[in-house]
């Protein structure tokens, strides 16, 4: 396998990882998925981007898997384009973060790899911002790959059809959530912060 490195950063930070972000992206959700997402020159990109930290996996110095995370003190996904999944109760707290724009280079060899890399650094993400909770909305399949990978989750909300996609296949969602907590950072391999540093 090929030598794969985690980063963080902010849009600001990092426009030409921020663009390489927005190619996967368009990959992803436009191409492979067929999500009505829009896109523009072959980047997918929202007013999400820039308030979200970045998270990527870099193979040398080229973004091959990637996610990204909003403080649900600001606005973000969750909250403004499927409210209905919550009933409205989104919740708004500078210890609950959302993880959204989970994705994984296409076809790459070491994809599986890129994957399991990218959910441990949503617990690892989790305990250094001091999160006790973390959410997403996401598919089904994704939601069995996280538990896989053995970070514990729960299902707070689905499935339920919030669109079409490649194929014309329904789109389902559910809403998954992550305590934070000494159980769930074992689970993946990880100490908690006081211990880590």
């Amino acid at each position: 396998m090929t030598r794969l490195r985690i980063v963080r950063f902010r849009a600001s930070e990092s426009p030409e990882l921020l663009a390489q972000a927005w190619r996967l992206r368009h990959r992803v959700f436009r191409e492979n998925l067929g999500w009505e997402v829009p896109s523009i020159d072959l980047l997918e990109f929202d007013h999400f981007d820039r308030s979200a930290v970045h998270v990527g996996v870099l193979e040398r110095d080229r973004l091959v898997g990637y996610w990204r995370s909003l403080c649900t003190v600001e606005p973000y996904l969750l909250e403004l384009h499927f409210p209905m999944l919550l009933g409205g109760r989104a919740p708004k707290s500078s210890s609950v973060w959302e993880i959204s724009r989970f994705a994984v280079q296409p076809k790459h060899p070491d994809s599986r790899e890129i994957g399991k890399l990218l959910v441990r650094e949503i617990a690892a993400f989790g305990r250094d911002v001091d999160a006790e909770r973390l959410i997403a909305v996401t598919e089904p399949t994704f939601e069995r790959f996280v538990k896989q990978c053995g970070l514990a989750i729960d299902r707070a909300a689905g499935p339920v059809v919030v669109g079409r996609g490649a194929g014309d296949r329904e789109v389902h969602a559910v809403v998954i959530s992550c305590d934070i907590n000494p159980r769930t950072l074992a689970g993946v391999g990880l100490l908690p912060k006081q211990q880590a540093a």
